[in-house]
């Protein structure tokens, strides 16, 4: 009992730690000093872990083994090529996230761990939420490192970035409305009134990226209840919907809206519309440009490990290709293809609960290069590999 305790707390802590982004939070007002020392701490606890479960662990899933080879391609081709160009980083602090998988994989082995995995998850995801709701409440701004003297336009959470903020969101409305399934009524309620919290936090963070993923999501929640009358019912409120949505920038007239605010509404009026040349990315695509520079001089091999995160491509595609050449690019989409591929053969409980995570991560890749840097984003990944490669799994 000690014992599973014990392996219980050497992968939870360390995922607890990083879905609230403590450590960063801790060098901002306490210490770097300390921060550095919960780093490696969480490094230290997971792999312990590791030696803890090597005597008593389940079957492996083969789709999240996927990930272990990836990270040894893109290591191996990335180290070199930094050292070929004289491009150096730390490369202690960028191979955390791969002992993650390296520890998850072996965690999320037992099924038993995967249940405690998902309450945690929940759990600590809905903190996450919360905390960017008070955040916002009180202008709090990790840029400025406390209150801001300017409204906070956009909620930022515990990551300072509202993209990734939202992705938080959009995978904890997933989370809940899929595995949390109460019987009492009481507790349903509670549930409604979760996940309206949650889409609030989502709100706040005028993500455009973040409310189109919310809605395909939302719909492939639901998917399996347009059947019938229902389809009907739900292709006439189509349109209708699509009207309303178009309208945003009306509907919000009256809103206090401030800076990005507004702009955000417009992008969403603006993809809606099928306006691209309208859209704002915030300056992305001069960023990816710069970054294309690079890679057109050395695609085969790329230029070092992180080379695309330090010059802020805002896209993991783009900085996988930076960073390890071509080939790497192409292992990682063909990794990514199989989940999806084997996500439809699952049942139709499980298909219907990975496909929104999938769509979720995959698509805020396009304008977050940190997706596969943060390591509990690398534990839902793993988590989902063993989903899909375990039959037996239903969510009630």
């Amino acid at each position: 009992m000690k014992n599973k305790l014990t392996i219980h707390l050497c992968f939870l802590v360390p995922f607890v730690i990083t879905v609230l982004n403590l450590q960063v939070l801790v060098t901002m007002f306490i210490s770097t000093v300390l921060a550095q020392i919960i780093a490696y701490f969480c490094l230290g606890l997971i792999l312990l872990g590791i030696v803890l479960t090597l005597r008593n662990r389940g079957e492996f899933s083969r789709t999240a083994r996927l990930w272990i080879y990836f990270y040894i391609i893109y290591f191996v081709i990335a180290i070199f090529s930094g050292a070929m160009h004289n491009n150096y980083t730390n490369i202690v602090a960028s191979t955390i996230p791969f002992f993650y998988v390296i520890g998850f994989y072996y965690y999320l082995s037992l099924p038993e761990n995967r249940k405690v995995f998902e309450k945690t998850a929940i759990i600590s995801l809905i903190l996450s939420c919360l905390t960017c709701i008070y955040f916002n409440s009180i202008n709090f701004d990790l840029d400025v490192q406390g209150v801001g003297e300017y409204v906070v336009d956009r909620a930022q959470g515990v990551y300072g970035d509202a993209n990734n903020m939202a992705l938080v969101t959009v995978l904890t409305f997933i989370f809940i409305y899929k595995v949390y399934n109460p019987q009492k009524i009481i507790f349903k309620i509670l549930k409604i009134g979760i996940l309206a919290v949650v889409f609030y936090s989502l709100f706040i963070t005028f993500s455009t990226t973040g409310l189109s993923v919310f809605i395909i999501s939302l719909v492939i929640l639901n998917s399996k209840f347009f059947t019938g009358l229902k389809l009907i019912f739900g292709i006439c409120l189509l349109p209708i919907v699509y009207l309303l949505l178009l309208n945003l920038n009306s509907l919000t007239a009256n809103m206090d809206l401030v800076g990005q605010q507004r702009d955000k509404i417009n992008n969403l009026v603006n993809v809606l519309s099928l306006n691209f040349e309208e859209i704002d990315d915030s300056g992305r695509s001069e960023l990816v440009a710069e970054v294309l520079h690079y890679i057109y001089k050395n695609p085969l091999m790329g230029n070092g490990v992180d080379f695309g995160a330090l010059h802020q491509t805002h896209n993991t595609f783009i900085a996988i290709w930076a960073d390890a050449g071509i080939f790497v690019l192409l292992f990682f989409i063909i990794m990514l293809g199989v989940y999806y591929r084997r996500a439809f053969s699952c049942s139709e409980n499980i298909r219907y609960f990975v496909l929104p995570m999938l769509l979720a991560m995959c698509v805020f890749m396009l304008s977050l290069h940190s997706v596969i840097n943060q390591p509990y984003l690398m534990a839902i990944f793993v988590y989902l590999g063993y989903l899909i490669d375990d039959e037996t799994v239903e969510f009630t």
